[in-house]
């Protein structure tokens, strides 16, 4: 496994992701902590040495190494009988779309509870003694933080997604002094990192028995947090617990609610769509790291798990997962808890997956097509990616949105900073922004038009 990269290259470009395996593998010479933009970032010590460098660059996940995801996923996967493999979302057993049948648990998760539910099956079944996964914490620097969770009770304490920044360094060395047998849970360059890791490292290697992928859109960092709470009308060193996707009975399952709770107990809430520029797409103040990202799907994970954001499972607001198994035991798992009306699955075909992050893919591979051409013409460093830059089969509008999603993730980081954090007033960071999110809105209206038309003469 080689490494031509330096941390300068990552820094300088924006280009890391504050996962902190770097910090967790040399803890001494790197300090993973929050820059001005609420981002994980590792701060090095000067005396670091070329050879120590190196080594902790071998284990970050958007460094020029030879192990891409496809490479790690043959090595990992291949040789299963019945396997099979997409362009797309890399090798799979089964594909599911599925939730937990105890409905109470299946309306506390984000989608439809089968992280929680699998993680616990592993415990009781004494597969796993421990789950490595993200969930609250009551400091006075952060919200979120990764736990080793011995038992069943706690994991309920770590359902629902997380869209906020967090790093591994701590729980890794827990990982590693315990004797515990681990699931590890984590976003798709988590996991990559963690296979890097395990290449040099026999101790962590022998403790991780299981990875469970999340299926992700992108990153975000602390100031997202912070302007959901201000647009709830609280501050944010008000905060004692938020709910990113707080579920409204009757909506569909992708019209949630943030909700924010204060140091008195008591909660504010507002609807997503309510948000100025809350979607998704808009990029607000997404990592830069994430703008050269190809893995929606967590493509070296044993099991694969996000939304089904598909017709037939939107309308129900209490929420479906999908899920892509790659390891036989967790998918005859997934098949017993089926079987023992535990969970309900259906199984989906890979176009299915596919359509279900349908947005994710058009940004993580024709996007990134034309983000790395841009990155190549004005000589910005980015590693080798399995998506060539170029500017075939991009059309014009979707170059536009491309510029204008670079634009705002940019600008939302930097003028949301411009105004102290204990200020509610938020006129200045919209009137910044505006321009640009209004251009984006004509420009998809106008797409969507070309393709119903396309779609009708077709």
């Amino acid at each position: 496994m080689g490494n031509k990269t330096s941390f300068k290259q990552i820094l300088s470009n924006d280009l890391c992701v504050g996962c902190g395996f770097c910090s967790a593998l040399l803890p001494q010479k790197i300090d993973i902590r929050f820059n001005k933009y609420g981002a994980y970032f590792p701060y090095i010590d000067e005396s670091i040495t070329e050879r120590e460098a190196n080594t902790a660059l071998s284990v970050c996940p958007f460094s020029d190494n030879d192990l891409n995801e496809d490479l790690i996923g043959e090595e990992l996967f291949s040789r299963i009988e019945g396997i099979q493999s997409n362009s797309r979302i890399g090798y799979f057993i089964s594909n599911y779309a599925g939730h937990v049948v105890d409905e109470t648990a299946r309306f506390c998760s984000a989608s439809g509870g089968m992280i929680s539910w699998l993680t616990k099956e592993l415990m009781r079944k004494d597969m796993i003694d421990a789950v490595a996964c993200v969930g609250p914490v009551e400091s006075k620097n952060t919200l979120f933080e990764y736990k080793l969770i011995t038992n069943l009770h706690d994991i309920d304490l770590c359902r629902k997604s997380r869209y906020y920044p967090v790093e591994v360094s701590e729980v890794i060395q827990k990982i590693k002094d315990s004797n515990y047998r681990v699931a590890f849970v984590g976003l798709p360059c988590f996991i990559k990192a963690l296979h890097y890791f395990m290449r040099i490292d026999d101790c962590l290697r022998s403790k991780i028995q299981f990875t469970i992928g999340l299926i992700c859109g992108h990153l975000k960092s602390k100031q997202y947090c912070e302007y959901l709470v201000r647009s709830c009308g609280m501050l944010p060193g008000q905060v004692r617990a938020v709910d990113f996707r707080k579920k409204i009975k009757g909506l569909p399952a992708n019209q949630y609610a943030f909700e924010v709770t204060n140091i008195n107990g008591i909660a504010q809430s507002t609807k997503m769509k309510d948000v100025f520029a809350s979607s998704w797409s808009n990029n607000l103040f997404m990592l830069g790291a994430c703008e050269c990202c190809d893995d929606v799907v967590a493509e070296t994970a044993d099991v694969s798990i996000g939304d089904a954001w598909l017709p037939e499972f939107i309308a129900d607001y209490k929420g479906t997962s999908i899920v892509i198994t790659r390891n036989p035991t967790l998918d005859s798992l997934l098949k017993r808890g089926y079987q023992d009306n535990a969970i309900k699955l259906k199984n989906i075909s890979e176009s299915q997956v596919i359509a279900a992050q349908a947005g994710s893919f058009r940004q993580r591979r024709d996007g990134l097509r034309y983000r790395l051409y841009l990155r190549k013409k004005n000589g910005q460093w980015f590693s080798a990616k399995r998506i060539a830059p170029s500017l075939k089969g991009v059309p014009f509008l979707f170059r536009l949105v491309q510029r204008l999603r670079i634009k705002l993730r940019i600008i939302s980081k930097e003028s949301f900073i411009r105004k102290p954090n204990q200020s509610l007033n938020l006129t200045y960071f919209k009137l910044k922004l505006i321009p640009y999110v209004i251009f984006m809105s004509i420009i998809n209206r106008f797409r969507n038009k070309l393709l119903k038309r396309n779609r009708g003469s077709s």
